[in-house]
């Protein structure tokens, strides 16, 4: 018997996924919840596992392609002896594309894909790739099906994926790569063809929060960053200013009451932005536990799509990279993104000219959910809590705890 392997419904907003690379060749071993394909979508790319055990047949789907959610990607014969060669003419039943047209139940870190029940047949364990040789193949975009193995049992060892890396013709992007971007340029273009927006930008004299920041590193267990604070504020920013804590969704603004704010994070295979929940009632240490979580799982390429989804608005912060100021672009769906640059010592005038530490803000925001003033006071809000940060310290975001330094982890 041959159970069809199809597209996953990663997400409620998921339509259609890039297989970006598969982890088995026809006539390869599969075990049950060993991960077979990897799917990747404008978010977020993860490995999908098998819902059965048996051998892979006929890869209908190849690495590169997209396709919609419920569209038959290969199939695994269960081990009754059937020609798995052939495996892939028949069209899924309606059974099959019921299964896949709902949500998929997430497992850690990755999805299962949608099949028939399986049989309770068990097929032999087999590891035709080191799991080292796995994380390479992601790294470089390598497709495993198009690597030779050389191990002692005939599995792909990482010299065999760097062999295939260098057999890439120059200056080609790989399949995945390219899916990827294709998907990232339509939803920039989404949103630069949709959302129409205003910026405001303000700098702003960051020697306060620089002092509150090395405070807090002696007082916290946990490593906060310029950015946690930054997060903090424009939550509670948020908070104070609900009418910028919505979205504009069905043609009207949709109010918010969680402040749940995405991060931009740098991975090697491009720029996410995870969204860190509820952060208009958590304490600082709660604020950073789930940034360093989050950034761990971009950066491992361990991200559900869950994770991506349901921001109000984005922290990008690229003073790491010596940018002074620049103008981002929101994520469709939300209604607001902030700009950070670089903290350095730049001419200030405070009655006479001096040297101080100042930080370039931008923030974008989706005019259809808020006016130019509106925006305008938010980011004054926003500029006299970074200059004068005790007026946040006393908020949820920033207990004070029990006044002999500990930070509260309510």
């Amino acid at each position: 018997m041959s159970f069809a392997i199809v597209m996953p419904q990663l997400g409620l907003t998921m339509e259609e996924g890039t297989v970006s690379g598969w982890l088995k060749k026809t006539g390869d071993v599969v075990k049950k919840d060993e991960p077979l394909f990897s799917v990747s979508t404008d978010k977020v790319e993860m490995d999908v596992e098998s819902s059965v055990d048996g051998r892979l047949g006929k890869i209908i789907v190849a690495a590169g392609e997209t396709v919609t959610v419920g569209t038959v990607l290969a199939y695994v014969d269960g081990g009754d002896g059937e020609d798995i060669s052939a495996i892939g003419s028949e069209q899924p039943s309606a059974e099959i594309l019921e299964q896949s047209s709902a949500p998929q139940k997430a497992s850690a870190p990755s999805m299962r894909s949608a099949v028939e029940k399986p049989s309770g047949n068990r097929a032999g364990s087999q590891a035709p790739v080191s799991p080292r040789a796995k994380r390479l193949a992601k790294e470089l975009g390598v497709d495993l099906a198009a690597a030779s193995g050389t191990g002692i049992h005939g599995e792909v060892t990482e010299k065999d994926i760097r062999v295939a890396s260098t057999s890439k013709p120059a200056g080609k992007v790989s399949p995945s790569d390219g899916g990827r971007r294709q998907l990232i340029a339509e939803r920039l273009t989404l949103s630069i063809q949709t959302i129409p927006t205003f910026s405001v930008a303000a700098e702003v004299n960051a020697e306060n929060l620089i002092a509150l920041h090395e405070s807090l590193k002696q007082s916290m267990a946990a490593k906060v960053t310029i950015t946690d604070l930054l997060l903090a504020i424009f939550a509670q920013t948020l908070k104070s200013n609900p009418e910028l804590n919505a979205v504009w969704e069905k043609q009207s603004i949709s109010a918010r009451t969680a402040v749940d704010l995405g991060l931009a994070v740098a991975t090697s295979k491009g720029v996410v932005a995870p969204v860190v929940r509820n952060l208009g009632s958590v304490d600082l240490p709660a604020l950073v536990a789930r940034r360093i979580d989050l950034v761990e799982k971009a950066r491992g390429g361990r991200l559900a799509l869950a994770d991506l989804e349901g921001g109000v608005g984005t922290l990008s912060n690229l003073g790491t990279y010596r940018v002074d100021h620049f103008q981002a672009i929101i994520t469709p769906g939300q209604s607001s993104i902030l700009a950070v640059g670089q903290i350095r010592m730049r001419p200030w005038v405070e009655g006479t000219l001096t040297v101080k530490p100042t930080v370039m803000l931008n923030l974008t925001v989706d005019h259809r959910v808020a006016d130019g003033a509106l925006g305008a006071a938010f980011l004054s809000k926003m500029v006299g809590l970074i200059e004068n940060p005790q007026g946040f310290s006393a908020q949820p975001a920033i207990s004070p705890g029990d006044g002999a330094g500990r930070r509260s982890n309510a």
